[in-house]
């Protein structure tokens, strides 16, 4: 088992990426992770203030900060306490730099600490839910209101300040909830300011990058749009791209916007591996093809793969050789129609903070795939199969992808797509997959679908979704007992899909869902409710 600092995140110091490159000439504000599972709340967070933000390790060293020169930094929480024998410090020389930053929990300990203050272990550690008293209602809290809640997770608290700090706020049971140097623009919280429990915890982050840090607001959708049409023709040139297309918000997204950048030099290629929903590879065809004129080429592998996984019921081996038969689909097909430079990827920017297995081209000294991360889930790519990428999407966050679709006119029934898994329904039938359990599960998810759309309520649940079970139960049907299989129905509310409750779905649209199952589905005689939530479960069942 590793230590809470070995299980610190190690970003790379330096990013060599186009992210990077172009940040350097935009407003943004930097967060230094030391490890904290909300650092990527922080980012999107500031985003939401229409300021650009990255993730970097808090090993990036004062000379690479003053390189990038961001408008404010902010320093997160983490798992340690700062007193720990290896516990993450910053570089010293962050604080000399003039710039504003805020300290967030373990990142406000840090700064107490390393600029002469003292830092101990709490009598009362403080956790959930507390009341801030505003002993200063200006500057970093301006707009936040008295007795606010605020989420708070520490067993450390501040002992005595450094020269030129005063407190900003308490509660209860912490004496320094919030502290400020106004003259050096160095500021601190106990509490975590980005969590949705923390009332006004935006207003406070809108304080520090507007008013502090006197940033504007320049990062929006049609910004981005423009540069990265300007980044996509200027690096592909006169060269092909080659897509694989999933049908997914975030490779038709790219589709979308690789097509307004450099039009027929991209090629999508749509596997039909024999796993997705009823009407679905139809339905991206049409969207595609005929009702946007993006040329897809459709391959219908859906033999090869059900061949692949014949009389494999262990879901890990499942993925596994989905993703291989996609790996030997995808380099004949690209063969065929190739010869492509550029592979495009959805990689998104949480993909980007907690991957380093970027592979670089020698000689260009540009990222090239060896890994394609797709809905797919599929592994590595042959050696001599190598490609350049085009990582549009790389600077985005998903809800960010999703207000980019709308912008460039992706259709509505795609931007607000319910989660689908690469290997699709084949982890959704447990155990074996057989041609006619997958035309059981599909018949069975189609009513979940359909029913749920019918009555307004699609965009209620993050995912609503059918499962069929390797079992067999007894029923009766037509006044004769039956030996059939059942269905489970798994509808979860979520945000990120990271936490998830089951949805307290209501009784009526179940019962009608079920009626239908049972009556339109041959070989389904019975339908129950999953109730369980993430955790201790997960979302899917395989």
């Amino acid at each position: 088992m590793t230590t809470p600092t070995e299980q610190v995140r190690n970003h790379p110091e330096t990013l060599p990426t186009e992210t990077l490159k172009a940040s350097i000439n935009r407003q943004m504000i930097v967060i230094l992770d030391f490890g904290s599972q909300y650092s990527e709340l922080i980012a999107r967070r500031i985003r939401e203030t229409q300021v650009y933000s990255e993730v970097l390790s808090y090993r990036t060293s004062a000379e690479h900060l003053r390189q990038l020169n961001p408008k404010g930094i902010i320093m997160s929480g983490g798992p340690n306490s700062v007193y720990d024998k290896n516990a993450p410090q910053c570089d010293p020389e962050i604080w000399q730099l003039g710039l504003p930053i805020l300290g967030v929990c373990y990142g406000m300990q840090l700064m107490v600490q390393q600029l002469g203050g003292g830092v101990e272990r709490a009598k009362l550690a403080e956790y959930g839910k507390a009341a801030l008293h505003i002993d200063d209602p200006t500057d970093l809290l301006t707009n936040v209101d008295e007795g606010s809640t605020m989420w708070m997770s520490h067993g450390d608290s501040c002992t005595h300040l450094p020269e030129g700090f005063t407190r900003l706020a308490h509660t209860e049971n912490t004496a320094c909830a919030a502290i400020a140097n106004p003259e050096k623009k160095l500021y601190g919280v106990q509490f975590h300011p980005e969590v949705v429990h923390s009332v006004c915890g935006q207003a406070l982050i809108c304080n520090f990058v507007y008013h502090v840090c006197n940033c504007e607001p320049t990062w929006t959708t049609e910004a981005f749009v423009e540069e990265s049409i300007r980044e996509i023709r200027a690096k592909v040139g006169d060269k092909r791209v080659l897509l694989a297309l999933s049908g997914g918000v975030d490779s038709s997204t790219l589709a979308f916007l690789l097509h307004r950048a450099i039009g027929d030099q991209l090629t999508c290629m749509f596997i039909d591996q024999g796993f997705m929903r009823k009407g679905e590879p139809e339905r991206l065809v049409e969207i595609f093809d005929r009702q946007f004129h993006i040329g897809v080429h459709y391959i219908n592998a859906r033999d090869r793969f059900l061949t692949a996984i014949d009389g494999v019921t262990d879901p890990e081996e499942k993925r596994r050789l989905i993703g291989h038969e996609f790996i030997s689909v995808f380099e004949q097909e690209s063969k065929r129609l190739g010869p492509f430079d550029y592979l495009a990827q959805g990689t998104l920017y949480p993909d980007v903070i907690e991957s380093a297995d970027t592979n670089v081209d020698p000689q260009t000294g540009e990222r090239v795939a060896v890994k394609i991360k797709s809905h797919h889930n599929v592994g590595g790519l042959p050696e001599d199969l190598r490609f350049k990428l085009v990582e549009p999407l790389r600077k985005l966050f998903k809800d960010e992808v999703r207000k980019l679709a709308r912008s460039i006119d992706l259709p509505e029934e795609i931007v607000r797509r319910h989660p689908f898994p690469g290997p699709g329904l084949a982890i959704r039938i447990i155990g074996e997959v057989t041609a006619e359990r997958l035309n059981i599960l599909r018949d069975a998810d189609f009513v979940v679908r359909d029913e749920i759309a019918k009555q307004g309520m699609y965009h209620d649940f993050w995912q609503a979704f059918a499962v069929l079970l390797p079992i067999r139960s007894v029923g009766v049907m037509g006044d004769q007992r039956t030996y059939a299989h059942p269905v489970v129905l798994r509808f979860v509310s979520s945000e990120d899909g990271m936490t998830a409750d089951w949805s307290r779905a209501p009784y009526e649209l179940l019962e009608t869902i079920s009626n239908r199952i049972v009556n339109e589905v041959k070989g389904v005689n019975r339908v129950v409710y999953d109730i369980t939530s993430k955790p201790p479960g997960t979302i899917e069942w395989e």
